[in-house]
C-alpha cells in the first residue's frame, strides 16, 4: 500500500491550526493529496496509487488500506472490542484508527500481517497517524522528540525491541495485531497462542485448508489488472507462492526473478530453472552484486522514522526498484517467512511437543528417537532437552554475538513481545514458531523498492499464519522432516527437484565478502560513531570484531550489518534533531499562519 497520513484534531481547537497548516504543506510537497474529510479529520494519500479508505458513518474512526471482508459489519463504538472483531472477521493490509466523535485520534490498530506501518504522535493540538513519511515528523514534531538511546541499546540486544516501539521519544508505533492507545498503552487484538493451542493433525482436510489459505492470500492480495514481479529463489517457499500465482487470472506476472551468486554452496539456479519448467514460466536470472554493502544507500534509508529491517542488502533493494520502474510493475511477490510458517527444521523442541503435558512414561522414547535420527543427536540429549522444555524451563532465545555490546547491555534478556501472551500454555515448538513469526515481521520498513513497488508477502497474510499456527509441530514436520506437510499439500505444484530437496543455499560467504570489502569504512563508521559515544558498543571489542581474522573465523556478519543500520539511523536523526529547535519550529508556524 502507498503512503498515507491521517490528521485529526478537535474542531475549534486553535492549537491545531498552525500544525495542521504545516502538515498539509509538507504533504503536498511529498506529492500526497487530501482524500477523505470529516469534521476534525483529513486523510491524505498518493494520487498515483491512492489507498482505500473506509470512514465510519458515526465519525468515530476509519480504516486505511486493503480490507477483505465487511468492516462496516464489525465496527462498534468500543475501540478494543471493535479491533478484536476486525481481526476475527476481516483480514488484509490495513490500519484502523479510532477517534473521539468528530475529534482527535485516541487509538490505532495495525493488522496482524504488519504490512502497513502505523506511527502516531501529537503536535500541539494536532494528532497524526501515518506511514513512514520522510519530512512529516520534522515538519510537525512532538514536543519531546529525541533519540531514545536506552531503547536503541535494547534493539542492539534483540531487534524485537523495535516491534512495538519507536526509538524516537514522542513517537508511538503499533505491534501488528495490537491496539495501541495513544496514551502509550497496548492491548492484544489478535493472539497467536489461541491458534497455536489447537494442535491440528495432518489430514486431507487440513492439507486442503493449507492450500486454500495460501490461494486465498494470493487472490486477496493481488490487485486486479496489475503488473507484478515474483521472486523464484529455487526454494520450497517461493515455489509454493509461484504455483499459486500462476493460477491467478486477474494479475500478470511480467518477470519471475532469480538472484544467483557464483558460489557452489549458494548457487540455486538449477532449482529455479526446474521450478520454472514445471510451472511453464520463464525465469530471469540476475547476479547478486559482488561488491560491498553500499553504505551510501544505507545512509539514505536511515532517514526513516524507524530503523528499517528490510534494507540490509542495499544492492538488491536498488536493483528491484530499478527493475520495477523499467517494467512498470506494481507488485512484488515473495516467499518471505515460509521457513517459519511451514516449520522448517527439526530439533528437540519437536519431541517436547509430543511429551507436552503427558507423563513421559506414557509416550516412551519413540518421539525422541525419531527426532534424534533426523537431527543427528543422541536420543538421550533429545529426550533430556524435550523434558526440560515441556516443564516450562525454556531457555531465552539466542541473541547472537553480544561481546561487542557495552557491558550494561550484555546481561539484558531478550525483548518481550505482545504476541508472547498465553504462550505458557502452548507446546514448546509452536511457542518458538510464534517468536520466529514476530521476528519475521521485523523484516520491514522504508526501502527504495518499497517506494516504487508494493511488496507482497503472502505467507505472512493472516489466513496463512492462522492456518499454520493451528497445526501441530508433528503435523507440519512428520516428526522432524523439513516442512513435510507443505511439501505434501502442494506436491502437484512443485517440481520433483523442489519436492525432494532438503538443503538450502548458503549466502553466508557472499555477505561475508561484502562486509570484508567495506571493512575500512565500517571501522571508521562504527568505531567513531554515535553508538560508541552513547556507550552502547564496546570500542575495544568492536575493534577486534572488525578485523579480517575475526571475520574469517567467527563471521558475525548479521550483527555487524544490524549495528551499521542502527548507527546510520542514529547519525541521521542526531543531525536532523540538532537542526530542529522548538523556537525555529514556532517561528515557522508563525510565518505559515
Amino acid at each position: 500500500m502507498s503512503d498515507y497520513a491521517i490528521l485529526t484534531w478537535r474542531p475549534g481547537d486553535g492549537a491545531a491550526r498552525g500544525p495542521l497548516k504545516a502538515a498539509k504543506a509538507i504533504l503536498k510537497r511529498l506529492g500526497l493529496e487530501g482524500m477523505g474529510v470529516q469534521p476534525g479529520l483529513e486523510v491524505w494519500g498518493s494520487s498515483a496509487t491512492p489507498p482505500s479508505i473506509w470512514l465510519s458513518p458515526t465519525h468515530d474512526g476509519l480504516i486505511v488500506g486493503d480490507v477483505i471482508g465487511r468492516p462496516q459489519a464489525t465496527w462498534t463504538a468500543e475501540p478494543l472490542a471493535c479491533a478484536r472483531a476486525l481481526c476475527r472477521d476481516v483480514w488484509g493490509r490495513y490500519v484502523a484508527v479510532f477517534r473521539e466523535t468528530n475529534g482527535a485520534a485516541i487509538a490505532m490498530l495495525r493488522d496482524p500481517s504488519g504490512a502497513v506501518e502505523a506511527l502516531a504522535w501529537r503536535c500541539e493540538g494536532l494528532t497524526l497517524v501515518a506511514s513512514d513519511l520522510d519530512g512529516l515528523l520534522e515538519a510537525v514534531p512532538p514536543a519531546e522528540l529525541a533519540v531514545d538511546w536506552d531503547h536503541l541499546g535494547r534493539a542492539l540486544v534483540d531487534r524485537l525491541a523495535l516491534a512495538g516501539r519507536c526509538p524516537l521519544r514522542g513517537v508511538l508505533a503499533a505491534t501488528p495485531g495490537t491496539m495501541r492507545w495513544l496514551d502509550g498503552t497496548e492491548a492484544l487484538a489478535w493472539r497467536p497462542a489461541d491458534f497455536a493451542r489447537l494442535s491440528l493433525d495432518d489430514t486431507e482436510a487440513t492439507r486442503r485448508g493449507l492450500v486454500g489459505a495460501v490461494d486465498m492470500a494470493i487472490s486477496g492480495l493481488s490487485r486486479p489488472g496489475a503488473r507484478a514481479m515474483a521472486e523464484l529463489s529455487g526454494g520450497l517457499d517461493s515455489s509454493i507462492v509461484a504455483g499459486a500465482l500462476v493460477r491467478q487470472s486477474n494479475i500478470t506476472v511480467v518477470q519471475w526473478l532469480h538472484y544467483f551468486v557464483e558460489d557452489p554452496g549458494a548457487d540455486e539456479r538449477r532449482y529455479a530453472r526446474a521450478a520454472a519448467r514445471h510451472l511453464k514460466i520463464e525465469v530471469t536470472e540476475a547476479p547478486k552484486a559482488t561488491f560491498g554493502l553500499d553504505l551510501d544507500a544505507l545512509a539514505m534509508a536511515a532517514r526513516s522514522i524507524r530503523p528499517s529491517g528490510a534494507i540490509a542488502d542495499a544492492h538488491y533493494d536498488q536493483d528491484i526498484a530499478a527493475r520495477a520502474r523499467r517494467l512498470g510493475a506494481q507488485q512484488l511477490f515473495t516467499g518471505l517467512a515460509g521457513d517459519t510458517v511451514f516449520l522448517a527444521g527439526g530439533g528437540s523442541l519437536l519431541a517436547a511437543d509430543d511429551y507436552w503435558r503427558r507423563p513421559f512414561w506414557s509416550v516412551g522414547l519413540a518421539p525422541a528417537l525419531q527426532i534424534a535420527r533426523r537431527s543427528h543427536k543422541s536420543v538421550w540429549s533429545v529426550w533430556r532437552e524435550a523434558q526440560v522444555a515441556r516443564m516450562g524451563w525454556r531457555r531465552p532465545a539466542p541473541t547472537g554475538e553480544t561481546a561487542h555490546l557495552a557491558a550494561k547491555l550484555r546481561g539484558l534478556t531478550p525483548a518481550g513481545h505482545a504476541w508472547f501472551e498465553g504462550l505458557e500454555n502452548v507446546a514448546p515448538a509452536k511457542a518458538r514458531q510464534v517468536r520466529h513469526l514476530a521476528q519475521q515481521l521485523q523484516v520491514s520498513g522504508r526501502t527504495a523498492r518499497g517506494q516504487v513497488i508494493e511488496l507482497v508477502h503472502p505467507l505472512l497474510a493472516q489466513p496463512v499464519m492462522e492456518m499454520c499456527l493451528s497445526l501441530s509441530a508433528r503435523a507440519q514436520t512428520g516428526g522432524g522432516d523439513d516442512r513435510l506437510m507443505a511439501r505434501e499439500a502442494f506436491r502437484e505444484r512443485l517440481a520433483p527437484e523442489i519436492y525432494a530437496r532438503r538443503s538450502k543455499g548458503d549466502l553466508g560467504r557472499h555477505y561475508g565478502r561484502a562486509v570484508a570489502e567495506e571493512l575500512p569504512a565500517l571501522r571508521e563508521l562504527l568505531l567513531d560513531g554515535c553508538l560508541v559515544q552513547a556507550g552502547l558498543l564496546d570500542p575495544a571489542v568492536l575493534d577486534q570484531l572488525l578485523a579480517t581474522e575475526t571475520l574469517i573465523w567467527k563471521g558475525p556478519y548479521r550483527e555487524i550489518v544490524e549495528a551499521v543500520i542502527l548507527e546510520q539511523w542514529a547519525r541521521s536523526w542526531t543531525r536532523r534533531l540538532s537542526r530542529l529547535t522548538r523556537p525555529a519550529f514556532a517561528e515557522r508556524l508563525v510565518q505559515e499562519v
